[in-house]
């Protein structure tokens, strides 16, 4: 036998690993460390693969020279968590440690230091009857030998961040470390400003903006033992930290959790199994928790703790009002603000007060028409509508093609080519000449391109330069701002206009979490939602503000038609560029596999074309596969695999599974 051994796994050239002979005597498995010839002297490495046959010449094999105690190092936990992702999500092992393992690299310049006042400029606010009762109840709670998992459930501003911080302090106290992840990288500043204030000089960044060096030089922060506490996005979970002490995962519910490349890992899971294998507990936080972690949370598998009020003394939900756009229409108001939204924008303006004016798309307009033909101006590689934006360019949002706006249209000629719908920049234009003298801030993908811009947009905001900020998802999760009494929700069917059954789910969380932005402070919050399809029962749903009754109801929906958490279900997207082809693929390979699904009481459907059907000119399909167990689908993931490649004999259909 012959083993695939990697000598230093956080080397920056983690895919280089070296292939040395197993002696009889010996009895490895992957992920054993091992005692190895290499160069002159004697190394450890890490056993990465075991094979019958080698892939290169015999005679030059060396033997292993023995293996080594198992150990409880760092190393060994994240090797061991990216051999379960390469099981658990279906991708290379080599792409999990890729992944996981942090690389070491030389950095020109260290990273220069935030504007942090060092003086603990947040010390830790006297906590309130019910925070404390839940904050005793977890500390007890983790106090339990086996690793556990638990859910914060609070409404927005119960208080949930300072109970965060309370439990990390716990954990410093004791020498031991604290991943914190959050979801987005607008959360980070004011998060950052929070918790360096409270642990100065014992905490490291990530996010998505920093450069491969900034990245690496946190992750030897957390290595070398100068740092305690990692704050960042789902990357962090990987930090090489030695002493683990808690992960908290907060807004749990996010899709920025969910990776999209390679392995499409779901950062939940890869949290559980990094706090089994490294013996500490994980605690899960959210005003609107996913479905998925509520249903565990009602069966007994996650311990919930619930907060029920807001933090601050005098301090309530906001009101909300819905407001029926199609009446607005009716009695000729044209304007993509109803009376009620604008006499309110202009009441906080009067008063000094702030406003958030959320709207699901970005750019000037979403989508370019004929209307004549009737066709409109499509991305020539992706089957998606180019956005118009104000400077007259079409561009695509998926693949990045770009082009200026004909004056004639490209498929009749005609001249009647028009923009249709609005984004957030289009709507910036409107808010300036509604509300002239307000100071109006913008913030989407389009305006934080640039290292800094998050912060600074929302360092802007929150010393009140600003009157209002619009912009997509990033401007209404987690943030605080103590002087916005007004949230208005642009066109609310946007959110529920989408082929997948964990829509109506998404659509009560932003609802939820942007009506959470107002009134955080003494001055009472208020919520306008517009929509011209107010009879939506998640729109009711979100106006209660009642998120158990919002899951009873999806309980329901979801339990009729098996869909997750009651049944397991693997969705299997297959890409290639000649559509042919693909088809013809899929149909053996189903063909092939039906029987053992009967067998298995495993239900498959499609293939169906994905909702974007071609990106980047490839088409893709979908498949999914349902069952009840998370073993079976697994094995009937590595099933259809194994068919599909005996058809598709050169690997040429490209594969991303996504476990829901």
């Amino acid at each position: 036998m012959f083993a695939k051994v990697i000598v230093d796994i956080s080397h920056e050239s983690i895919d280089k690993c070296f292939t040395y002979r197993v002696p009889t005597e010996i009895s490895l498995s992957v992920g054993d460390p091992v005692l190895i010839p290499f160069g002159r002297g004697k190394k450890k490495g890490y056993v990465i693969g075991i094979e019958e046959l080698a892939d290169f010449p015999e005679e030059k094999i060396k033997d292993i020279f023995s293996p080594l105690e198992k150990e409880f190092s760092v190393e060994k936990q994240l090797l061991d968590l990216a051999i379960w992702m390469a099981e658990e999500y279906g991708t290379t092992l080599n792409q999990c440690l890729k992944t996981v393992l942090p690389v070491k690299k030389k950095t020109k310049n260290r990273t220069k230091p935030g504007k942090i006042q060092y003086g603990n400029p947040y010390p830790a606010p006297k906590l309130n009857a019910e925070q404390e009762e839940v904050l005793f109840a977890m500390q007890e709670y983790f106090q339990e030998e086996e690793a556990p998992s638990a859910l914060l459930f609070g409404v927005t501003g119960s208080g949930k961040t300072e109970l965060y911080l309370r439990l990390i302090e716990d954990c410093l106290a004791k020498g031991k470390e604290v991943i914190y992840l959050i979801p987005e990288i607008s959360l980070s500043h004011q998060s950052r400003m929070r918790v360096e204030g409270r642990f100065p000089g014992q905490v490291a960044i990530l996010h998505s903006k920093m450069s491969q060096g900034e990245r690496a030089e946190s992750m030897e922060k957390c290595r070398s033992g100068e740092v305690k506490l990692l704050l960042g996005p789902r990357s962090a979970l990987f930090a090489p930290f030695s002493n683990l002490g808690l992960i908290i995962i907060d807004e749990e519910q996010e899709r920025s959790y969910k990776s999209e490349t390679a392995p499409r890992y779901e950062s939940r899971d890869v949290a559980r199994k990094r706090g089994e294998l490294a013996k500490c507990p994980v605690l899960f936080g959210s005003a609107t928790p996913s479905v998925n972690i509520f249903r565990e949370a009602e069966e007994g598998k996650v311990r919930l703790f619930t907060l029920k009020n807001r933090a601050v003394e005098g301090s309530f939900l906001p009101k909300l009002t819905l407001i029926d756009l199609r009446k607005e229409l009716e009695e000729g108001n044209r304007s993509i603000f109803s009376k009620a939204l604008e006499e309110a924008v202009l009441k906080r303006l009067e008063r000094g007060e702030q406003t958030i004016l959320f709207m699901n798309r970005r750019g000037y307009s979403p989508f370019v028409s004929c209307r004549k033909c009737g066709k409109s101006l499509n991305c020539p590689h992706c089957d998606v509508s180019l956005t118009l934006h104000k400077n007259g360019m079409l561009q695509c949002h998926y693949c990045g093609y770009s082009r200026k706006l004909e004056k004639n249209c490209p498929n009749c000629g005609s001249s009647y080519i028009s923009p249709f719908g609005t984004g957030t920049e289009k709507l910036e234009k409107i808010c300036h000449a509604v509300f002239p003298k307000a100071r109006i801030l913008r913030m989407d993908g389009d305006t934080t391109g640039k290292k800094g811009k998050y912060e600074e947009i929302l360092q802007d905001f929150a010393q009140e330069k600003a009157d209002i900020l619009l912009g997509t998802q990033m401007i209404v999760k987690g943030h605080d701002f103590p002087k916005v009494t007004l949230v208005g929700i642009m066109a609310a069917e946007q959110l529920f206009f989408q082929s997948d059954f964990q829509a109506r789910e998404y659509a009560f969380q932003i609802l939820t979490q942007a009506a959470g932005r107002a009134g955080r402070g003494k001055l009472p919050g208020e919520v306008l939602i517009q929509s011209y399809r107010p009879e939506e029962e998640v729109l009711e749903l979100a106006m209660e503000q009642d998120y158990f009754a919002f899951y009873q109801s999806e309980k329901k929906f979801r339990q009729r038609l098996e869909y997750p958490p009651f049944a397991r279900m693997l969705a299997i997207q297959c890409s290639y560029q000649e559509e042919e082809f693909l088809s013809l693929m899929l149909e053996k390979t189903i063909k092939r596999i039906r029987g053992k699904l009967e067998k298995e009481q495993a239900e498959l459907f499609g293939p169906f074309p994905a909702t974007i059907y071609k990106l980047k000119d490839n088409f893709r399909k979908i498949i999914y596969i349902k069952q009840e167990s998370h073993d079976i689908i697994i094995r009937l993931r590595n099933l259809f695999v194994e068919e599909l490649r005996k058809e598709d004999k050169r690997s040429l259909i490209q594969l991303q599974f996504d476990l829901l």
